[in-house]
C-alpha cells in the first residue's frame, strides 16, 4: 500500500513557515538551512522570488495561531490521539468559517505568492469517484474545497486544516510554492520516495487524504493497528526502537496508518522543540496544532474514564459506594477496618451475591468517619456486616453502626480467631446455601492476589478463602469448609511463593486445582482476570498494587458489577488490562488518587 508517511523530523519551531514533508536529519539549524535551499530551488523553477532564512523567516514560534488554546503536553496520549467523535465530524465548519480562520492565520500574503486563504482551483480531474465529491469546472476556494471534502467524506474540516499545516505548513505560510500545493497533504507521498504524479494538486491531495482516512476504517486489509488492541509502534523510520500502544479508536488508528510513528519520550519531554535521534514529530505536532487551534482533540473519547477517590481511604470507599449504588436502599453494607486488609478480602464475592449485594465501607478501629456516617445514612442498608473481631472494629463502633439498621438483629459481626478463620466464617455465612462448585484460595499474608480474586470470584458466585500459603498441607478447617460447600474445583491464586506447590498438591487429593499465577502481582492479576473474564465486561477497575485501602471497596464494586479488577503499577498497565478496559461497555474506573493510580493508567499507557 502506498503509504501516507508524514513528516518525521519537522521541528515544532518550523511550523510557522512552510515545513517540508520529508526532512533530512541533523540539527534544527542544519535542517532549516537545507529546507531554505530547497525552497529557493522551487521558487526559481516557478519564477518566484527566492526566500532566505535570514531575511524572510518569521520569528520562530512553536505553534503560531490567531486563536490559541493552551497545550498541556502531559495530556498527550499515544493511544488516543483524537476521538472518533471529533475526527469524523464532517459538518463541523462551513466554508465561511474556514475562510475566516484562514484569513486570521495570514492577514497579509507576501508579494508574488498565493497563500492558502486566496487559493482557488477547479475541482476536476479525478480518475475515481472519491467520496462521490461533486466536481466543478468553476474554481473553488481552498475553504470551499476543504468544507466540501469534509462533507463528502465525513472528515472534520479542522482535521484537514491541521493536516495541511503538519505536512506543508500551508495554513500559516506567507510564501507557499506550487510544489507545496501539489504535495499538500502528503497523500501517496511515501517517506523517501517521490509523490505519485497523478495525485498532485491541492484538490486531489485534500480529497485523497480524506478518502484514505475513511479507507483505513472500512477496508479490512488495514489491520496492523487494530482498534482495542495493543500494538508496537516505532518511534521513527531511522530508529528500530518501538513501544506498545493501546489503540483506543478508529481515528487514532487512521493517524498511525497515515504517519506510522509515535513521539518518543525525548520528543514529548521537549514538546515544542526537538527530541533526540530517535524522535519523530508528525503525530505530536498534529495533536499540538489541533489542540491550540481547535481545542481538545479527544473530546467524546470512548471508553469513558472515571476516578473514584476521596480525601483519604475512608472517603475513597465512600466515593466507590456512591458510584456503584446511586439508588438506595441497599441490601447490605460491609464494614471493615481501614488500617489492615485481611478481614475485608473475603467480602468482595459476598457483596456480589444478589441476596446480599452492597458496598464495602472502611472505618477506624474506634470511630466512624463523618463521611462514612453520611453514606450509611444515605444507603439505608437492610443489614450491616462487621468484618473481623473487636481488635479490628471495636465494640463501640459496632454499637454506633446499630443506628443505621432497623433492628439489632440486622447488625452482624463475622469474625474468627485469626484472618484465616475470619475468611472461612465469611465464606460459610454467604455461600453455604449457594453450593458453589468453585472456590478461590489466596495467601492471607499479602493482599494483591486476593484483591484480584475477589472480583473474579464475585462474578462466578464463588468464595475467596485465605490460607497460610507457606504450609505444605491443607489445614483441616479449610478442607472441611470446601467439602461442606460442595466445591469441586479450587483456583489457587499466585505463584508458588504465595501458595506452595505442596499445598496445591495436598488440595489436589480431594478437588481439581488450577493455578492462576504470574511472575509478580501484576501478572497474577492478569492471569486471574483472563481466566474469569474471557469476553467484554461492563467495566474494568484499576487499583494500585502497592497499597490496599483504595482497592478493598473497589473489589466489592467490581464483583457486584461482574467486572475485573486489575492491580497495576502507578503509571502503566499490562497489555491484557488495557485491552480489557478498551472492550468495556461502560468505561473503566481508577480507584484512588493520582498518587496511587496515576494519569498513565487513565491513558492506558502500556508497561514495556
Amino acid at each position: 500500500m502506498s503509504g501516507l508517511l508524514a513528516s518525521v523530523a519537522i521541528v515544532a519551531g518550523l511550523l510557522t513557515v512552510a515545513t517540508p514533508a520529508q526532512a533530512d536529519g541533523g540539527t534544527p539549524q542544519q535542517n532549516q538551512a537545507k529546507y531554505y535551499a530547497k525552497l529557493s530551488a522551487r521558487a526559481a523553477s516557478e519564477g518566484l522570488p527566492s526566500p532566505t532564512a535570514t531575511a524572510d523567516a518569521p520569528t520562530v514560534q512553536p505553534y503560531a495561531a490567531a486563536t490559541s488554546n493552551p497545550v498541556d503536553a502531559s495530556a498527550f496520549t499515544a493511544g488516543d490521539l483524537m476521538s472518533d467523535a471529533v475526527f469524523y465530524a464532517g459538518t463541523t465548519w462551513t466554508a465561511a468559517q474556514i475562510q475566516t480562520f484562514l484569513d486570521s492565520q495570514v492577514p497579509t500574503c507576501r508579494t508574488g505568492y498565493t497563500c492558502l486563504k486566496d487559493y482557488k482551483q477547479p475541482t476536476t480531474g479525478l480518475t475515481n469517484d472519491l467520496c462521490n465529491y461533486p466536481e466543478s469546472t468553476a474554481p473553488e476556494t481552498a475553504a470551499q474545497i476543504i468544507a466540501n471534502v469534509g462533507l463528502a467524506c465525513g472528515i472534520n474540516p479542522q482535521v484537514l486544516l491541521t493536516l495541511l499545516q503538519k505536512e506543508q505548513g500551508l495554513v500559516t505560510d506567507t510564501w507557499p510554492s506550487q510544489t507545496q500545493y501539489d504535495e499538500a497533504t502528503g497523500w501517496v507521498c511515501p517517506d523517501g520516495s517521490p509523490c505519485d504524479a497523478s495525485s498532485a494538486g491541492f484538490f486531489k491531495q485534500v480529497l485523497g487524504a480524506a478518502w484514505q482516512f475513511i479507507q483505513y476504517k472500512t477496508d479490512p486489509s488495514f489491520n496492523w493497528y487494530p482498534v482495542g488492541k495493543v500494538t508496537n509502534i516505532l518511534y521513527s523510520p531511522d530508529c528500530t526502537t518501538s513501544a506498545p500502544v493501546a489503540i483506543w479508536n478508529n481515528a487514532t488508528a487512521a493517524l498511525y496508518y497515515y504517519t506510522p510513528y509515535q513521539p518518543d519520550p525525548a520528543a514529548l519531554a521537549n514538546f515544542f522543540d526537538t527530541g533526540d535521534t530517535c524522535s519523530s514529530y508528525g503525530n505530536r505536532n498534529f495533536w499540538g496544532n489541533f489542540t491550540q487551534w481547535f481545542g481538545n482533540p479527544t473530546a467524546g473519547s470512548l471508553p469513558t474514564v472515571t476516578r473514584s477517590a476521596g480525601a483519604d481511604r475512608y472517603g475513597t470507599a465512600v466515593s466507590v459506594s456512591v458510584a456503584a449504588n446511586p439508588t438506595p436502599p441497599v441490601k447490605a453494607v460491609y464494614i471493615a477496618a481501614g488500617t489492615d486488609f485481611p478481614d475485608a478480602l473475603g467480602a468482595a464475592p459476598a457483596a456480589a451475591l444478589a441476596a446480599h449485594r452492597g458496598p464495602l465501607l472502611l472505618v477506624a478501629s474506634t470511630a466512624i468517619p463523618s463521611s462514612v456516617s453520611a453514606e450509611l445514612k444515605r444507603l439505608e442498608p437492610v443489614d450491616i456486616y462487621v468484618l473481623g473481631g473487636t481488635g479490628a472494629v471495636s465494640a463501640a463502633v459496632s454499637d454506633q453502626l446499630a443506628a443505621y439498621v432497623s433492628a439489632p438483629s440486622h447488625l452482624h459481626r463475622l469474625a474468627g480467631a485469626d484472618r484465616y478463620a475470619t475468611s472461612r466464617v465469611i465464606a460459610s455465612t454467604f455461600f453455604q446455601s449457594t453450593s458453589p462448585s468453585t472456590a478461590y484460595i489466596a495467601t492471607g499474608v499479602n493482599f494483591p492476589d486476593a484483591l484480584s480474586a475477589g472480583a473474579a470470584a464475585g462474578s462466578q458466585q464463588a468464595p475467596v478463602i485465605l490460607v497460610n500459603g507457606g504450609a505444605t498441607t491443607v489445614d483441616a478447617p479449610t478442607k472441611t469448609l470446601l467439602q461442606s460447600l460442595g466445591v469441586t474445583t479450587v483456583k489457587v491464586v499466585g505463584g508458588n511463593a504465595s501458595v506452595s506447590a505442596a499445598y496445591q498438591a495436598s488440595l489436589g487429593q480431594f478437588v481439581t486445582t488450577q493455578r492462576l499465577g504470574g511472575i509478580d502481582r501484576y501478572q497474577t492479576s492478569v492471569a486471574v482476570n483472563t481466566d474469569a473474564f474471557p469476553g467484554a465486561t461492563s467495566k474494568t477497575f484499576f487499583a494500585g498494587g502497592l497499597t490496599f485501602p483504595d482497592a478493598l471497596a473497589g473489589a466489592a464494586a467490581a464483583g457486584a458489577a461482574s467486572s475485573p479488577l486489575y492491580v497495576v503499577k502507578s503509571g502503566c498497565v499490562a497489555p491484557p488490562a488495557a485491552e480489557s478496559a478498551l472492550a468495556t461497555t461502560s468505561g473503566f474506573v481508577l480507584l484512588g488518587g493520582a498518587a496511587v493510580v496515576g494519569a498513565g493508567v487513565g491513558k492506558l499507557t502500556v508497561c514495556p
